[in-house]
């Protein structure tokens, strides 16, 4: 089970914008309705197969879409967290990406700007009192889920997050002389859902009641993605999200099991709306 590979293919738009002599009045959240939901399978077993949504929207400032170069808070990619050692929680912190000139380094890395309500959270913040909870390091899911060994860039204004417990591997300046730390420890994180654009959760059943499949907990990927910006101009626009995921995972894993599908679509202010698909099974909505 843990070799079947899910990935989320490029998502096609197909998207008319409302005339601008008489324009409709829109609300500025998106609303999104179901269309229609499609089965593609290649010929080559070996070959990721299709499953195809179909989505009608209406937006009143037309916001909708992301870019791949929207990368910095609220849209990062990963948050990471702060000690908040007065309520024994931790605290969600996001990054904005830093270009860096530093072979070997990697030329850009996320950096917590943010300041801190105490130390950055690592797999050694669970041994402190009050944080217990945080859940253990396993090496299986390390870069999957919970800790990450990726680089971490500590801007001035947060360096009161890090001490010399941690692991700094370099320190850089910019022209002022302002210090800046590069930390590649285990350090916890979690998916940003404000990355995603659009999101889609898999219920299944079998005859009885519906069951969530998570596919981060089952197969460590995602179905969620972007679709791109549909229009450089404010004002209504309207049209049909064709979202296409690709697996090789949806027959061995649903070829006998109804399904049905909540999908969130979000604009760029974070504005959402969701709906929910039929139930249907792969045979009935295959299409080749």
């Amino acid at each position: 089970m843990k070799a079947i590979k899910g990935l989320i293919l490029f998502c096609f738009l197909a998207v008319t914008v409302s005339s601008c002599f008489d324009p409709p009045e829109f609300g500025i959240a998106p609303k999104i309705s179901f269309n229609k939901i499609e089965f593609k399978v290649t010929p080559d077993p070996s070959d990721a197969d299709s499953l195809i949504l179909y989505i009608d929207f209406r937006d009143g400032n037309g916001d909708m879409g992301l870019s791949d170069d929207f990368r910095d808070d609220p849209y990062h990619e990963r948050s990471f967290y702060f000690e908040d050692v007065a309520n024994n929680k931790i605290k969600a912190v996001g990054t904005v990406i830093q270009a860096v000139n530093r072979p070997p380094l990697p030329s850009s890395m996320p950096m917590i700007i943010t300041p801190p309500t105490g130390k950055l959270v690592t797999h050694r913040t669970r041994n402190k009192p009050g944080f217990g909870s945080l859940p253990p390091f396993s090496a299986a899911n390390l870069e999957c889920r919970d800790y990450t060994t990726a680089y971490l860039l500590i801007a001035p204004s947060a360096s009161s997050a890090i001490d010399a417990s941690y692991n700094i591997t370099d320190t850089l300046r910019d022209n002022a002389g302002n210090r800046y730390y590069v930390v590649k420890d285990t350090v916890y994180f979690k998916r940003n859902p404000n990355y995603y654009n659009i999101s889609v959760r898999f219920y299944q059943s079998t005859g009885g009641p519906f069951t969530e499949f998570s596919w981060e907990d089952q197969l460590c990927t995602t179905l969620n993605g972007r679709f791109p910006v549909l229009s450089d101009k404010s004002g209504p626009l309207e049209g049909t999200l064709r979202y296409a995921m690709t697996s090789t995972g949806f027959t061995p894993l649903f070829s006998i099991r109804t399904l049905k599908l909540d999908v969130i679509v979000k604009d760029r202010a974070l504005n959402k709306d969701s709906i929910r698909t039929p139930e249907f099974t792969l045979q009935q909505i295959r299409v080749n």
